[in-house]
């Protein structure tokens, strides 16, 4: 059966200190066909930029500054943060194709990087490949259990599938590796207004 799904893609973009909700709707089963997505964003009282989502999904706060205003280049051809941080801006202005290029160049030099790795699998969620960004993200934790991005990235897979129990148990793993980060910090205020939401929640 053909349905319309809501997929929310949360990239945490440590390189570059800046995380990005990106909401998009398409139709059909898990990898088939591309998603539209859109960034939607409104200007807080307070200044800050804040994310609509669905009804009972937390918002999360986003500081002008964490965008940067320029595109980073790679110093180099052979220079793998610089395309750590290139994939990143580039997923952040939704250019999927070249921010999915960004990182596998990056695995290419330092196979097995988690940290290119969880960027694949932002890029494969946003575009609709949620199972295999799943997979990938999973692999991931199988090599580096105490990975906060990858625990973050994967509450955001399990939460677009409707999956809110994982998504908040991963949300918890990613807050206690390391509460005082913004990641950790982000991840709980998921976690707090899951419980919100569900009270009866709230001792699982």
């Amino acid at each position: 059966m053909r349905r319309s799904l809501v997929l929310i893609a949360v990239a945490g973009a440590v390189a570059v200190g800046a995380v990005v909700v990106v909401v998009g709707v398409r139709s059909g089963s898990d990898d088939a066909g591309a998603s539209t997505a859109q960034t939607v964003a409104t200007t807080s009282p307070a200044g800050a930029t804040s994310t609509l989502l669905p009804s009972g999904h937390p918002g999360i706060p986003t500081p002008a500054g964490d965008m940067p205003s320029v595109t980073p280049s790679p110093s180099a051809p052979g220079d793998e943060q610089a395309l750590l941080t290139l994939g990143n801006a580039d997923f952040m202005r939704q250019r999927l194709p070249q921010a999915e290029q960004d990182f596998t160049r990056a695995l290419g030099l330092k196979p097995g990087d988690p940290a290119a790795q969880v960027g694949l699998a932002m890029v494969w969620h946003a575009e609709g490949a949620s199972s295999r960004a799943e997979t990938l993200l999973k692999t991931v934790l199988g090599a580096h259990p105490g990975n906060q991005d990858a625990h973050y990235t994967l509450a955001i897979v399990y939460f677009s599938a409707g999956l809110v129990d994982q998504a908040k148990k991963e949300w918890q793993t990613a807050a206690h590796i390391d509460p005082s980060s913004i990641t950790g910090k982000r991840s709980q205020s998921f976690v707090d207004l899951i419980e919100d939401q569900n009270p009866s929640s709230g001792g699982k």
